[in-house]
């Protein structure tokens, strides 16, 4: 075998390797499903037709006779914004902390009346609806602290000091059953999840869940400022009770593989879930920061608690044993669901010691509604149910007045999510800069929301630069996904200025030229974020109406790309319609039968 010959199958060789690599390489993410359930919170009624759209992407799809959504997507976080009109109202939340693969199946839920005032039975166990609040077991004692609950496994039940650099975090044990249904010990009821946030952001999340079907009451946002507050202080308790050498221990729960979580999302210790809504995010904004202390001594917080309703019946503040009293000139009502006028309380009132559990300790939540429509502030609000504490701050106030600014930064606007391009440069116009992660997302946690708008630059090497511009919301994340196109190779090269007719071998590319793709404003398939949503192809259901009879499964309405679910998938179709596929498996096929022909000879 001569030197040309043993040459020619070693370039082959590498050659056939080389595309196989590049195969390897250009196929497409594999797929998962992230797929969850819309219902009526009261109800439980499953409601068809709204819109799920996968924030960041081109993804949409309609909740189908089950109020069910199923996309494929690669690993990783995501955020959906879900829209439906019901009764002449356009309601709209957003799902956060979406992870696929999926641990915890995704749920959302509206807050309304309008079905149950239709007809439709309540369930035992509703999500938004304060009814079960502070409901100790049927079979249990009639009045039993809270504590007993817990375990004892500190000194202290009642009071903690507050370190001055105390950090903001917690981490919420996600319970494999959210309602409380099946309880709250792990034997009956186990963790599967872990969660760590900020605690701004937790409380954004126990609000729904607790009351969100306070959204339509007038007066709504100061009663949820002041639970708000509660939440947080209540959070903060658990955080400090549950502190270094008394976690509450569970073995490494995704997505994070933490081993130890602070408090749980049932109403055993206080509710929480990843739906969020604008009322609620722009309440706890408004007063974020603030906790509940005791008077004269604001070093240190309690368990302060709360419950559904006292029956009118009177209230305990923390402190002192007489009680307040808590009858509203009118009472709020939520639809035909009047919550103040019967008792789900912590214990028996001994002045009514035969109508249940009628006394509260602490704030009561369908008591601080009435009050909300009467016009009474949080302050006045936290004032009457708890006198003894003030308010005061925790934390420092940097982030306050920022956003969340995030997205893509991809290159195939029909797959957006599966082809996001790694370690791109993004600058913002304020003089932030980040690079993109794996997934080719950005991230910016610190953004002031009075910019206004922003501009975005992204720039790669061996990509064209790509801007676009961001109009800032508060009350959400703000997503702003920006394409980016690779820079074109010209065939030619430039023409040497020695021999006019003898152009320069092109080389290496000159990457990152600077060029940029235009206004965002002019390109469709750039801005997919807060502001790039409408309500077209939303179907209203109106009452008297079963929600399952305005569905139809090809009635997608206006939508960009909608997702084929769990059979279907972007990754068969990403592979599907790959040029540069198609253009590699003929190469590779002849190197290979080139290969194979040197071997015979």
């Amino acid at each position: 075998m001569n030197l040309l010959t043993t040459l020619s199958r070693r370039a082959l060789t590498a050659c056939a390797f080389a595309l196989l690599s590049f195969l390897i390489l250009a196929a497409p993410a594999v797929a998962a499903p992230l797929e969850g359930r819309l219902t009526d919170g009261l109800t439980g009624t499953p409601l068809a037709s709204a819109r799920v759209h996968v924030l960041g992407t081109e993804l949409e799809m309609l909740t189908d006779a089950n109020g069910a959504w199923a996309f494929d997507l690669p690993a990783g976080h995501y955020e959906l914004a879900i829209e439906i009109e019901i009764d002449g109202e356009l309601q709209s939340s957003r799902l956060v902390n979406q992870y696929v693969p999926q641990v915890i199946a995704a749920r959302a839920h509206v807050y309304t009346s309008a079905f149950v005032d239709m007809g439709y039975p309540a369930l035992e166990h509703p999500t938004g609806v304060p009814t079960t609040s502070g409901r100790l077991p049927d079979d249990g004692p009639e009045s039993l602290d809270l504590d007993e609950l817990l375990p004892r496994q500190h000194p202290s039940l009642n009071y903690y000091e507050i370190p001055a650099n105390q950090p903001p975090t917690i981490r919420v044990g996600r319970r494999q059953d959210h309602t409380g249904a099946k309880g709250c010990t792990d034997s009956t009821n186990p963790i599967i999840a872990i969660h760590q946030m900020d605690l701004d952001e937790y409380v954004k999340g126990v609000l729904p869940p607790e009351i969100g079907v306070f959204r339509n009451i007038s007066g709504a946002r100061e009663v949820y400022k002041a639970f708000a507050i509660a939440a947080k202080s209540y959070g903060l308790w658990f955080i400090l009770r549950y502190g270094e050498g008394n976690r509450r221990t569970v073995s490494a729960k995704p997505p994070h593989n933490y081993t130890w979580f602070h408090i749980d999302d049932t109403a055993c210790n206080q509710r929480y879930d990843d739906q969020r809504m604008a009322i609620t995010n722009e309440s706890a904004d408004a007063v974020a920061r603030l906790i509940m202390v005791k008077k004269g001594a604001t070093t240190t917080i309690d368990k302060y608690e709360y419950a559904a309703s006292c029956g009118k019946h009177g209230s305990r503040p923390a402190y002192q044993t007489t009680l307040v009293a808590d009858k509203p000139p009118t009472s709020a009502c939520a639809g035909t669901w009047c919550g103040h006028n019967a008792c789900a309380a912590h214990e028996v009132n001994p002045a009514v010691p035969n109508e249940g559990r009628c006394l509260v300790r602490g704030i009561c939540q369908w008591g601080s509604a009435s009050w909300g429509e009467n016009a009474k502030t949080y302050t006045w609000l936290l004032a009457h149910y708890q006198p003894n504490i003030v308010l005061r701050e925790l934390g420092s106030t940097a982030g306050a007045g920022k956003v969340v600014l995030t997205g893509y930064v991809y290159t195939d606007a029909a797959n957006i999510a599966s082809s996001g391009v790694a370690d791109v440069n993004v600058a913002l116009s304020d003089g932030q800069r980040t690079a993109t992660n794996a997934q080719g997302v950005y991230y910016f946690d610190q953004v002031a929301l009075d910019l206004g708008t922003v501009s975005l630059t992204a720039s790669k090497t061996g990509y064209l630069t790509a801007r676009r511009d961001k109009q800032l919301e508060s009350g959400a994340t703000n997503w702003g996904s920006i394409k980016i196109e690779l820079a074109p190779v010209d065939p030619v090269g430039p023409v040497d200025p020695a021999d006019p007719a003898d152009p320069i071998d092109p080389g290496t590319p000159q990457a990152d030229t600077g060029v940029a793709i235009g206004d965002a404003g002019n390109l469709a398939d750039v801005a997919h974020g807060l502001d790039d949503t409408g309500d077209d192809g939303v179907v209203p259901i109106t009452p008297g109406t079963h929600p399952r009879d305005n569905s139809d499964p090809n009635a997608l309405g206006r939508l960009v790309s909608p997702s084929h679910g769990i059979d279907g998938g972007c990754a068969t179709g990403a592979a599907a319609s790959s040029p540069r596929l198609t253009l590699v498996l003929p190469l590779l096929a002849f190197a290979l039968f080139g290969f194979s022909r040197r071997r015979r000879r």
